[in-house]
């Protein structure tokens, strides 16, 4: 099982480089905690080794909710407290359509900022981002969690650049979510706010396109919304799918949904199929359907072997601390800020130019 012993190496590898925390003094403050992503950046600085000075929201029940779960960090009734103190990044998960106006606020005072997806629901709010980004020097980073906090998806990266399934052609992805509408608050359902299905949940895709690849350009050249079954929520999206290709040639299928069925035991099926010349790897993220509820799965298919390896445990997710010390060193190891910006135009052009359908097999 020469292809095993190799994963194993590979695996051993990435976690040598994850697991390391920073050690000189590091101090963020959470401002902006519309969505739960907020909890797992908040952890993954806090496993780094930061500090969590101050929480914000204009809902207190949100602030103190966060400060109850994380037992650290003062809850401050006003924005300006964070943004006039003495930190070195703030983090957010305000409404997507209020990131790009609040990241300007925060570099301005002269401070990183750290986004979930999606950053920008418009081209304008992603221009004036890169406009701020020049004018400060500042970093606006991106959690773009379906490969940054996948140990799978971080060691398929090693699979391809290590060569084991050839050149990579293809890249095919499905990110189904579970709706739990009764849970969502009211922008959820505002395209206006949320972005639109492509611009958010598919943002995921666009960015693992550009980064196995390793590509600076792509275009989008087909994309197509739907609300198939919740007319309750108008204009609102249920379903989005595209086609992209790289300026390199290499091509990307995705599909996104808000359809998970209710027997998954967890939250999406999320599945990354990366197509080489000389074999594939398949990432089951989060669940091995009927065989384990517990994510982090790799088939690797090659043109001597085929194997089954879990990464779970095994990889480490060294994302938060790279960007301490690309904000501490003016690096760039986690992300560089193109990648972080062209991932986010593409998945703002998928959704703009997307053929919107009404229902199966009828065009708009």
């Amino acid at each position: 099982m020469a292809l095993l012993n190799q994963l194993e190496e590979l695996a051993q590898e990435a976690a040598t480089v994850a697991d390391t925390q920073t050690t000189a003094p590091f101090i963020f403050s959470a401002a902006g905690l519309d969505h739960p992503h907020i909890y797992s950046m908040v952890q993954g600085l806090l496993d780094a080794g930061a500090q969590l000075m101050h929480i914000y929201d204009r809902n207190p029940k949100q602030a103190n909710a966060l400060q109850h779960r994380f037992q650290t960090g003062e809850v401050v009734s006003e924005l300006s407290q964070i943004l006039h103190s003495e930190v070195d990044l703030i983090v957010t998960s305000i409404v997507p359509s209020g990131r790009g106006a609040l990241g300007i606020q925060v570099l301005e005072h002269n401070k990183h900022f750290l986004s979930a997806k999606a950053p920008f629901t418009t081209m304008a709010q992603l221009h004036a981002a890169e406009e701020a980004v020049r004018r400060t020097g500042k970093k606006w980073a991106v959690f773009y969690s379906e490969r940054l906090a996948v140990e799978a998806a971080l060691l398929a990266d090693n699979i391809i650049q290590e060569g084991l399934i050839g050149d990579l052609f293809q890249l095919t992805g499905s990110g189904p979510h579970r709706l739990q509408a009764d849970t969502r608050p009211d922008w959820f359902f505002d395209p206006q706010k949320n972005g639109g299905i492509l611009c958010d949940i598919g943002s995921h895709q666009i960015e693992q396109l550009l980064h196995y690849t390793r590509s600076k350009e792509a275009e989008v050249l087909h994309s197509k919304v739907a609300n198939y079954a919740h007319p309750q929520y108008g204009s609102w999206q249920d379903f989005g799918d595209a086609t992209l290709v790289t300026n390199t040639g290499i091509s990307q299928y995705f599909r996104v949904d808000w359809f998970t069925p209710d027997g998954l035991r967890v939250w999406g099926d999320g599945r990354t199929v990366l197509h080489g010349t000389n074999g594939y790897v398949e990432l089951r993220k989060y669940t091995d359907v009927a065989r384990s509820a517990e994510g982090e799965h790799l088939y690797v298919v090659t043109d001597r072997e085929e194997v089954y390896f879990s990464a779970k445990g095994r990889v480490g997710v060294p994302y938060f601390r790279q960007l301490i010390t690309d904000c501490q060193q003016g690096t760039e190891t986690a992300m560089s800020q193109e990648h972080t910006f062209q991932a986010a135009a593409l998945a703002i052009q998928a959704q703009e130019q997307a053929i919107s359908l009404t229902k199966v097999g009828e065009k708009q």
